[in-house]
């Protein structure tokens, strides 16, 4: 297989610019929610296991591998994108296409998710989507996918939803010696819509659905889950998406920060401290409750759940590869 190298804007200034309107090749995006690098994405293998399925940008002349658990939502679509295609925001694997080059790369997918319309549609997806089972999910396809492989450094990148499950997962994939974890936009606390819009007072913009969906959740289950409780709740309000309860049920409980008291490898954690869905307190909190810990931190004080400019997702991609050249990885 031919290796495909992506063009990665590196040469990127670090510093922000003092003229706003120049350079704005540099910040291409054409709305918020979407970002254009110019990039496409290259060559992989679609994997079927036990169950399970995942993507494998394979580099054959690497013993290291990343793997990518992506974020909350995206259900429309699989967790890569179309080969050839250009590469979308959203897709948390797209973040790290450039370290192709040294690394290959593993993306388990969320179960049988590829391309629906609205998987929740299907009731047996709603009540398949739980942390209990994604885990298990993810589980499944990434043992399958290391068994049949001889990696020597592995890594586990996760955001949002993935770099929540993560430290729980590691424990499930002891026996492969992971060599580092990567966290982005998650951080240590329990229920991180509790932390990001209840816990702050006055929510901000961005904020007022997740307030009011944790509020609704809250009414719904009030400890114990009722048998009346409606089985979905809105999750968009000028959109079509819906979130099955028994999800926010299957977290709600869930702390990373008691995973990572008994981890002890390196773990880089990012978080942009303008994060309106999951605060940035998640990971100042494991900062200051686990100081001896071999863990490092980078907070962008200009950033929120994840990069909204060209420049932002290079600095972090930059701010990566330097972290993992430091420790050896």
């Amino acid at each position: 297989m031919i290796v495909f190298f992506l063009a990665v804007i590196f040469s990127c200034t670090r510093e922000e610019d003092s003229n706003e309107g120049d350079d704005l090749n540099e910040w291409v995006f054409e709305s918020k929610y979407w970002i254009k690098t110019n990039e496409r994405v290259p060559y992989y293998n679609t994997l079927y296991f036990n169950g399970a399925q995942g993507y494998e940008f394979k580099n054959s002349s690497s013993k290291k591998l990343i793997i990518t658990l992506s974020g909350y939502g995206g259900w429309t679509g699989a967790r890569v994108g179309i080969i050839g295609s250009e590469l979308e925001w959203n897709q948390f694997v797209n973040w790290f296409l450039p370290f192709y080059g040294e690394y290959s790369i593993f993306v388990p997918e969320k179960f049988n998710w590829v391309r629906f319309s609205n998987p929740f549609w299907d009731m047996k997806n709603r009540e398949k989507y739980t942390f209990d089972n994604l885990i298990e999910n993810y589980t499944v396809a990434i043992k399958e996918y290391l068994w049949q492989n001889d990696y020597e450094t592995i890594i586990i990148a996760g955001h949002s939803e993935g770099g929540f499950i993560m430290p729980e997962l590691y424990f499930h994939l002891e026996e492969f010696n992971i060599s580092a974890l990567i966290s982005s936009g998650a951080g240590g606390l329990s229920s991180f819509v509790d932390i990001a819009a209840v816990r702050r007072g006055e929510p901000l913009e961005e904020e007022s659905i997740y307030l009011t969906t944790y509020k609704k959740y809250l009414d719904t289950y009030n400890g114990d889950r009722y048998a009346e409780a409606p089985d979905e709740v809105r999750f968009r309000q000028n959109g079509q998406e819906f979130i099955p309860t028994g999800y926010w049920y299957s977290y709600q409980a869930r702390r990373p920060f008691e995973f990572y008291k008994n981890i002890d490898i390196p773990v880089l954690f990012i978080h942009g401290l303008l994060d309106t869905y999951v605060s940035p307190i998640s990971t100042k909190y494991v900062e200051e409750n686990l100081p001896d810990k071999p863990f490092d931190y980078i907070y962008y004080a200009d950033s929120q759940h994840y990069p909204t400019t060209v420049r932002e997702l290079e600095r972090m991609r930059t701010d990566i590869a330097n972290w993992l050249k430091e420790k050896g990885l």
